[in-house]
């Protein structure tokens, strides 16, 4: 048993290596000599010595591949485009990071033959590269730094490019960013038009509203927006967002009750056919002739049902300070509610629908205070107010 075992373990993992080489042949014969590469790479990290046959392979999809990126860097040398001088510091990236993969498995031989790698040292070539095309789409994005807000957005994501890839290439590189990113920003001014004050006095409810237009901006589906709830007078704000709490009603505990009646019939035997000597009378097949035997039986369910709730009724409402328009009026609200329904019963529990099992299987809770009440009605709605700031596109 255990040389069989053996000999499904060794079929498998041959035929896994053969089917490994098979994948890495097929993607050299369509030209894809970067996934060939990958997929001999992965392969004899794993275990070099079992994935061995992948070796020449290996040297083959390298050689190609770096003969055409090669070629293709040949081709695009006197381009200036931008996408031109992209790709030449992409392709000379690749270049390098592949014979890094390379170096890190060496030595690498099959078959009584070791395998050479070219290594060349393209630091310079890398280094050329990314200047030139950091030059080029530098340019593009100096006349958009100080024209308009769209534009200086535009501004950014090109310096915020250049700075990913090339973060030495100026000194006053995060200057220029700040300063775009100052530029394309929609400044926000909030206030609070708080009409329910007297209705929450309790020390938690005012902790929340002290911080309540305290909006945070970072989970922001829009980026480009910069709420402030104090104004800076330095600032020429674009917005102005009014947040109304006009009402809260609070509905106070209760307990509702039903109580619900349950009976079932439930075989407890059977009553057997008697002759007129009291034996039993059988069936044409000799069995006795039975009816089930019945019984009803009862329970009384009582379910409770405790409820409150308290519900903060308002609005925001987005000024456009520029023009002077109402570009959003959206009502809103924030509702803390509790329902918890639970039950006795008395009687039999097997005559009880298995609908009610799970309020059988509750407990009585404990009201909440009026201010946690207060307290995540105050949150929801705090968090609706920033979810309908961050998602509008001013």
């Amino acid at each position: 048993m255990k040389n069989l075992q053996l000999i499904i373990i060794l079929i498998s993992s041959f035929l896994i290596s053969c089917g490994g080489v098979k994948k890495t042949k097929n993607s050299i014969s369509s030209g894809d000599y970067d996934n060939a590469f990958e997929n001999a790479i992965k392969r004899l990290k794993k275990d070099k010595n079992k994935n061995a046959k992948q070796i020449p392979l290996l040297k083959e999809a390298f050689d190609k591949a770096n003969n055409r990126d090669v070629t293709e860097i040949t081709n695009l040398k006197n381009r200036t485009d931008a996408q031109s001088l992209k790709r030449v510091y992409k392709k000379y990236m690749q270049m390098d990071v592949r014979q890094d993969e390379v170096i890190l498995l060496k030595p690498l031989s099959y078959d009584g033959k070791v395998y050479n790698f070219p290594i060349k040292d393209y630091s310079k070539k890398i280094a050329v590269a990314k200047t030139k095309y950091s030059d080029k789409i530098y340019a593009t994005a100096q006349p958009l730094m100080n024209n308009s807000k769209a534009n200086a957005r535009k501004a950014f994501l090109i310096l915020e490019e250049i700075q990913v890839i090339n973060p030495n290439y100026r000194t006053d590189l995060n200057n220029q960013i700040l300063q775009v990113k100052k530029g394309g920003m929609d400044y926000v001014f909030i206030k609070l038009h708080n009409s329910v004050n007297s209705q929450l006095q309790d020390s938690t409810s005012q902790s929340i509203l002290n911080n309540f237009i305290d909006i945070r901006t970072g989970d922001f589906d829009n980026k480009w927006v910069t709420v402030h709830n104090k104004k800076d007078y330095s600032i020429s704000y674009d917005y102005q967002t009014d947040v109304f709490l006009d009402k809260i009603t609070a509905i106070p505990e209760k307990t509702n009750s039903q109580v619900v009646a349950q009976e079932k019939d439930v075989q407890t035997g059977w009553n057997y056919k008697l002759d007129g000597d009291g034996n039993r009378v059988k069936d044409a097949e000799g069995n006795d002739i039975r009816t089930a035997k019945m019984e009803k039986i009862k329970a009384t369910v009582t379910l409770y049902q405790q409820v409150k709730s308290t519900i903060l009724d308002g609005k925001v409402s987005i000024k456009n300070l520029k023009t002077g328009k109402i570009v959003n009026a959206t009502p809103l609200n924030g509702e803390a509610k509790l329902e918890n329904l639970y039950g006795i019963y008395k009687g039999d529990p097997k005559a009880i629908e298995e609908k009610y099992h799970e309020a059988l299987q509750k407990k009585k809770a404990k009201f909440p205070e009026d201010s946690a009440f207060n307290k995540f009605a105050l949150q929801t709605f705090k968090q609706k107010v920033e979810m309908l700031i961050g998602k509008l596109k001013f």
